[in-house]
């Protein structure tokens, strides 16, 4: 019967073709172990994955050995990796849960590249589907999270999603399989496992059935999610302008459009911004200067625009450009040319272009980001002014500072890139021979 429903699941979710190979990862636990089962008596290609996080010593140990005969058993390809998890955890800064899952989904993601599988394959079963609800519930999250799990997302499989742990129980049973029981799931430690422990149970006392109102529950979720994207990606066309790197969101049409901070929230999630931060930017729209950070993007609120950058580390990188030097393409394009003055000179009036005074420049040039106490004399000036002071009469907002180079020649700024040239290093009379930078 399970194997039917496997079977059926795979077909209507269009999981993976008959002769596709799949990696099944494999922790030795009950839900792993009926997975694979299933997968070997249904003839499809597999071999067997382990991860080894070192938690719980020896038993670390022993379901590591458990799943290396498993493999050996039904005659599969076997790959096994052991994790300093604790240290990663450490480093990154994230809890060893979230470490463990950033490990295993990083090495399945290299394996099957390397191995040439399709897919890898989880065994979450619709128990884990309704505890991943209560624990987004429990967080804050938008539809996305309370519909969990998805039966396919990327290179992830989840072919066991139909069912549930009585009948996961109930096959393991009947097939006579043996397994090894990860003594951590009985510690209420985690909040996985306080649900599973306490909510779950206090539910099936009130309903016996109460899956079926939950499966009900995340075909439509499923289906508003669908309705929800279509209806944010035809907003996004209307309100997003690019520029570069740059997303930009008029906020003329915010209000004008009488933007909500739930759409808000849709058309800004890929960019990592939470709830928190977006139902604040509604009451902001006015302040210019206000910014917020996510951990991949910075929003700057401009006169006119929100503003979208990506954030990058902090870049004190120089570069270094040689008289010989034609082009760069890092970190931004710019090509370099030396012209004989013709006498007449003729200015070119754009801010990509600058014009330069060969014989006045001392090479390599170098380009690097501003510093504080960065002076220059702007063009058509003959005293020096901060090019913080420049941003500010310029009206440079927060990402558009951050993400201007400045040309330098010995210790003086030959041009703020894209921008303005520094007076004593421009074209005159008696320049012999034009130096000519044009961004790309």
């Amino acid at each position: 019967m399970l194997r039917t429903k496997f079977l059926d699941y795979i077909h209507e979710q269009a999981l993976f073709e008959a002769d596709d190979k799949i990696l099944l990862t494999v922790s030795g636990g009950i839900d792993s172990v009926v997975m694979s089962d299933l997968f070997v008596k249904s003839n499809f290609k597999v071999a067997i994955a382990h991860c080894n996080f070192k938690l719980r010593g020896e038993e670390s140990e022993l379901d590591a050995v458990f799943v290396r005969v498993l493999a050996e058993k039904y005659a599969l390809p076997y790959f096994e990796k052991s994790f300093d998890t604790e240290k990663y955890a450490s480093q990154k800064k994230i809890t060893i849960q979230e470490a463990a899952r950033a490990l295993r989904y990083q090495w399945f993601e290299t394996l099957i590249k390397r191995q040439n599988f399709r897919y890898f394959a989880t065994a979450h079963h619709f128990d884990d589907q309704i505890e991943t609800f209560f624990i987004n519930l429990y967080r804050g999250t938008g539809v996305k999270g309370l519909r969990g799990i998805q039966p396919k997302a990327g290179n992830c499989v989840r072919p066991l999603l139909f069912a549930t742990r009585d009948e996961i129980t109930a096959y393991a049973r009947k097939q006579n399989l043996q397994f090894r029981e990860d003594s951590s799931n009985r510690s209420d430690k985690y909040l996985r496992n306080r649900i599973r422990h306490t909510i779950i149970p206090a539910m099936e006392s009130v309903k016996k059935d109460f899956r079926t109102g939950f499966q009900k529950t995340f075909e439509l979720l499923t289906k508003t999610e669908i309705f929800i994207d279509e209806e944010i990606s035809r907003l996004r066309k209307k309100i997003i302008l690019t520029d570069g790197e740059l997303i930009k969101l008029p906020i003329s049409e915010l209000k004008n459009r009488s933007v909500t901070a739930f759409q808000l929230y849709e058309i800004l999630k890929p960019y990592g911004f939470g709830m928190d931060a977006i139902m604040k930017i509604p009451e902001t729209l006015d302040k210019t200067g206000k910014f917020f950070l996510s951990e991949t993007h910075q929003l700057n609120i401009d006169r006119d625009f929100l503003i979208i950058s990506p954030l990058g580390t902090e870049n004190n990188e120089t570069f270094y450009i040689n008289v010989e030097t034609k082009r760069i393409e890092k970190p931004v394009t710019m090509g370099f040319e030396k012209v004989k003055s013709p006498g007449a000179i003729k200015i070119i009036q754009d801010n990509h272009v600058a014009q330069l005074d060969f014989d006045k420049l001392e090479f390599p040039l170098i380009l690097r980001k501003w510093k504080k106490g960065d002076v220059f004399v702007p063009l058509g000036m003959t005293g020096r002014k901060k090019v913080s002071d420049f941003f500010s009469d310029e009206k440079f907002a927060l990402y558009k500072k951050q993400n201007t180079w400045l040309l330098t020649s010995g210790k003086n700024i030959v041009w703020i890139v894209g921008h303005r040239i520094d007076n004593r290093f421009k074209i005159v009379k008696n320049t012999k021979t034009i130096y000519k930078i044009t961004l790309k």
